[in-house]
Formats: C-alpha cells, structure tokens, sequence
C-alpha cells in the first residue's frame, strides 16, 4: 500500500495506492474506498497496462476515518470462483494511519449494495 502525506495549503491528505488486476482466467483484484456511512470515493487516478489487465487505482483522501474493501479472486478456469473479501477501517490523522477494525469473508456474489452494507458495519 503506497501512502504520501500531502501538507500543501495546510491541508494533509493522503494519497492511497491499490493494485487492480482482471484476467481472462477469471483473476481479479480490486480495491474499493467508502466512507462508513457506505458513499463510495472514486479515484482520483487509474493506470492500466496495454492489455487493460492489469493496473493501479490512486485516492486521495483526508484526515478521517475510511473503509477499503479489496475484493481478490484466483485465476481458474474450471470449478467454483469465491470472491476473497477483505475489510479495513482505517482511521487517517496526521501523521498516523491506524486499523481500527478489520475483517475477512468468502462470497460467491459481490454487488454494490453489499460494498456498501459491509462498509457501515466494520466502520462504527
């Protein structure tokens, strides 16, 4: 996870870098950024190879408390798929980056109404 703080105009933000991956064997790997209430905050950048497969996805973010959801899956071509979900509260103050709360599940489906159901009950 690459962070930087930012201290221009007094304000500190940080900027919060997370692989991306979708292959054709049913690889995957996305990051999403919440707030507890379960608002999504899109990214301020994304990178993707040549082959769009592969990548990056860049937030900056303020001081407070945030949800990051990374949502992984392996590649395979035959058998069942499960979604590996992990959960992060994390809470940003200067100079400091905390886990206030964190959490693992298996899914077989992953929706935007669940990403926003978990965000609200890992992050009080």
């Amino acid at each position: 996870m690459a962070q930087e703080a930012n201290t221009q105009n007094q304000t500190q933000t940080i900027r919060l870098r997370k692989t991306y991956r979708e292959t054709e064997y049913g690889g995957f790997t996305k990051t999403y950024v919440l707030t507890p209430s379960g608002q999504v905050i899109r990214p301020i950048a994304s990178e993707r190879s040549g082959s769009g497969n592969h990548g990056w996805d860049e937030w900056e973010l303020g001081l407070g408390r945030y949800v990051i959801i990374t949502i992984n899956c392996p590649n395979t071509r035959n058998g069942p798929k499960p979604f590996e979900v992990r959960l992060q509260c994390v809470e940003y103050t200067p100079g400091e980056e905390r886990i206030l709360n964190s959490a693992g599940l298996y899914v077989m489906r992953v929706s935007m109404s669940n990403l926003k159901k978990w965000a609200r009950s890992i992050c009080p």
